[in-house]
């Protein structure tokens, strides 16, 4: 029973990083999109592009790293 809730603990945590990881993709290709709809940023579309995707991994980075930090947190240090 115990192993049981654990694994369905972990697959809720999984589910949660796969979904958000998708959310962050999307969201990405999205503006990237978007961005080919735009007429001021046609002479410097590459440039636009790679920012725009450069900045969605780092958001992602940031989100995923939060989240797997409150997956175990230390509250205090243990003094041994």
């Amino acid at each position: 029973q115990r192993h049981q809730t654990q694994l369905c603990a972990a697959m809720g945590k999984t589910d949660t990083i796969i979904s958000g990881t998708i959310f962050f993709a999307l969201t990405g290709l999205i503006v990237v999109i978007l961005s080919f709809c735009s007429p001021s940023m046609s002479k410097d579309r590459g440039l636009t592009n790679l920012l725009i995707i450069t900045a969605t991994i780092c958001c992602w980075l940031l989100w995923l790293i939060t989240y797997m930090m409150q997956m175990n947190p230390l509250i205090a240090p243990k003094m041994e």
